[in-house]
């Protein structure tokens, strides 16, 4: 790769894992893609074996610099310091529990530098476990449509798997004022939001991108308990009325292309793969209300 492609800044967000961490940066050192900026926030790590890893690979490779917080910014705010500091043409999020493969970045800033207006590409994927068993990912769609109504509506009707395109490469300039909001859910706004200033690219081939299953955040209980969420509706709020009412903040939009993605955005909820209108309004309320009516079992006490 020659010294003159453009820049591309590595953000690693890490906390006490000093294991993952190593084998983060050194899927990021050896990638074929050269001309990187590699950027470590350890969210205040309690593990002294994490102070170590980092300082290890910033005396190897001068491409790596690391910022000890004073103090935990908690999961979101780490990301999002890492992207206010991000220099380059394009950025990307490297977690310290998933893998790269070494043409990932390659492959991606290529399928950037051919399209200008793509605000995201990313690779297809798979998902691997604490065994190492792998299976494939369901990232199967871009979203590259010219308007911007076909491109909200297709993103938000598609699959809850779509957030993986948040792993994929960002171009600077499109995400750089994006905010990633500290709630669950955050990150299909922010994708939602970036999704109105660019266009979405799904590069075909091989994975080159390997998600780690179980790792920040394992099950909808350990979610809530991290965000402190205690409304039983938060769901319905989260992913659906959110998508009604968001775009009246944007300040890259005209009023008349908010209220037209209103409407857009209503009929892609009512058509979502995943069922969020129908779970959420008819299915587990119902539910509810017949549980209520069974018979429970009698404890036998002798």
């Amino acid at each position: 790769m020659q010294p003159s492609s453009p820049l591309v800044t590595v953000g690693i967000p890490t906390y006490n894992r000093p294991e993952g961490l190593e084998r983060t940066l050194t899927s990021i050192i050896d990638q074929s893609y050269k001309n990187i900026s590699i950027l470590v926030s350890d969210n205040c790590s309690t593990d002294p074996a994490v102070l170590p890893v980092l300082k290890k690979y910033a005396d190897v490779d001068s491409r790596v610099k690391f910022i000890v917080q004073n103090k935990n910014l908690s999961l979101v705010p780490n990301f999002q310091f890492l992207l206010d500091h991000a220099g380059g043409k394009y950025f990307m999020w490297a977690a310290d529990d998933d893998q790269w493969s070494p043409d990932f970045i390659a492959t991606c800033v290529q399928a950037m530098e051919a399209n200008d207006d793509v605000a995201i590409a990313m690779t297809t994927m798979d998902i691997f476990d604490e065994t190492g068993n792998f299976e494939a990912g369901k990232l199967n769609r871009s979203f590259l449509q010219s308007s911007i109504f076909s491109r909200c509506f297709h993103f938000i009707k598609s699959p809850m798997q779509n957030k993986f395109f948040l792993c994929g490469l960002y171009r600077t300039s499109f995400v750089k004022n994006v905010p990633f909001d500290n709630s669950w859910g955050g990150e299909h706004l922010f994708l939602y939001e970036l999704i109105t200033k660019g266009k979405f690219l799904l590069v075909e081939g091989l994975p080159l991108f390997h998600y780690f299953k179980g790792g920040t955040s394992k099950t909808n209980a350990a979610i809530r308990k991290a965000f402190n969420i205690k409304n039983r509706f938060y769901f319905l709020d989260a992913y659906i009325f959110r998508y009604l009412s968001y775009q009246f903040g944007f300040k890259h939009l005209s009023f008349l292309k908010k209220i037209g993605l209103f409407f857009t955005n209503g009929a892609a909820l009512v058509f979502n793969e995943d069922y969020i209108l129908y779970y959420s309004l008819i299915k587990k309320p119902v539910r509810s209300f017949i549980n209520k009516f069974k018979s429970k079992p009698v404890e036998y006490r002798p």
